[in-house]
């Protein structure tokens, strides 16, 4: 864990070697939290900066109880300027990962030729099939690169992102020209309105450290995550009675719409459903059980 310098861990150094050039080095913000219970933390650090064209970039790492970890990656454009999304994430427990890469629109008449050699060549090397989370696929372009709780060689994905990387940087945020047609910045500004929302709506991240920070800390986390132009405001939660599901024993916690998804079942099957859903999120030392692990594992155990 890193605080009060820049945190270039991992993935993350892959992106300062290749962008800080052009960052604001001399005004940037840093969040950081942790809830360390026991022997196990639930930490991130947040290294937030603006840049030319660029409203906001987040650099962050994080951990889980010390089950899950990984890196986040996102960079916003100033809505006055045709450069779209950059994205990157890349955790896991160490034997099944959570992956993303893409570019994402901001303006529906973006030329993706420059990327697509490069998609074509990493999904081939990673074997790796089309999104099936229809959240994401609303928000990334088809040429996203996606892994969920599969397994993944780091190596490669790593080379595919200083590869997507570059390819933003030389084909899309430098020449990224000044917009003036005002239906192109209403555009943009929805298409990063729209991005912030379905994110926020679907990532577990907040229910997560609301739990294990209290609220609010993960209150301030949303906002800064959140408040740049253009932002979103916060949902309300207050009507929200429906605790967390925690495992002590094991080291599990629940995330609101996979509990949805217990209660739906018939009561008498629910118990059922928690007790093997939690031992194979437990057999492969996973310290979250969210709405994909939940489907993925229905679909193996209940068939």
């Amino acid at each position: 864990m890193h605080h009060l310098q820049i945190n270039k861990n991992g993935p993350l150094q892959i992106f300062y070697d290749q962008f800080e050039d052009h960052l604001h080095m001399d005004d940037y913000f840093q969040f950081f939290a942790n809830r360390k219970k026991a022997e196990n933390n639930t930490f991130l650090v947040t290294d937030t900066f603006s840049a030319e064209k660029i409203s906001r970039i987040f650099v962050e790492e994080y951990s889980v109880r010390g089950k899950l970890s990984g890196n986040v990656i996102l960079a916003f454009p100033q809505p006055e300027f045709d450069v779209p999304i950059f994205t990157f994430q890349l955790g896991g427990n160490g034997k099944k990962s959570i992956a993303l890469l893409d570019i994402s629109p901001t303006l529906p008449n973006i030329d993706y030729a420059p990327l697509i050699p490069v998609f074509e060549k990493y999904k081939k090397l990673l074997n790796m099939e089309p999104s099936k989370l229809d959240w994401v696929n609303s928000i990334c372009s088809e040429y996203i690169l996606h892994a969920q709780y599969d397994v993944l060689d780091i190596d490669i994905f790593l080379n595919a992102m200083r590869e997507y990387l570059a390819v933003w940087i030389e084909h899309y945020y430098k020449p990224g020209a000044q917009l003036t047609d005002k239906q192109d910045i209403d555009n943009v500004c929805n298409a990063i309105t729209k991005y912030k929302q379905v994110l926020h709506s679907n990532d577990p991240a907040y229910g997560i450290f609301r739990k294990e920070w209290g609220e609010p800390v993960a209150d301030a986390f949303f906002y800064i995550e959140t408040r740049d132009h253009p932002s979103i405001t916060m949902p309300d939660y207050s009507a929200d009675k429906l605790k967390a599901w925690e495992n002590k024993e094991l080291n599990i916690l629940w995330e609101r719409r996979a509990q949805q998804r217990v209660l739906a079942a018939p009561e008498q099957v629910q118990q059922r459903i928690i007790d093997a859903i939690e031992a194979q999120a437990a057999d492969d030392n996973m310290g979250i059980i969210t709405l994909e692990v939940f489907e993925k594992y229905k679909d193996t155990l209940f068939v």
